[in-house]
């Protein structure tokens, strides 16, 4: 759902982690995920999200675009 945003907010925090984790189940991505992360990340970096279910920490995923900004947890 988050991919469907303006803007993404994440916090620094090393257990803040984003990805697609209905692939695990053998389901797609959902809410125009499968058209909206390829165009976020490039569709190497989506294609391995989407195929594999891998998880991205908060500072890789501003690093590739996938976040706009991180802050610091409360």
């Amino acid at each position: 759902v988050a991919i469907a945003c303006q803007y993404r907010v994440a916090t620094k925090d090393k257990k803040t982690v984003l990805g697609t984790p209905e692939v695990l189940l053998g389901l797609l991505p959902g809410a125009g995920g499968t058209q909206r992360l390829p165009r976020m990340v490039g569709l190497p970096t989506a294609f391995d999200m989407m195929l594999t279910g891998r998880n991205i920490r908060a500072d890789r995923a501003k690093r590739m675009g996938l976040v706009d900004q991180l802050v610091d947890p409360l």
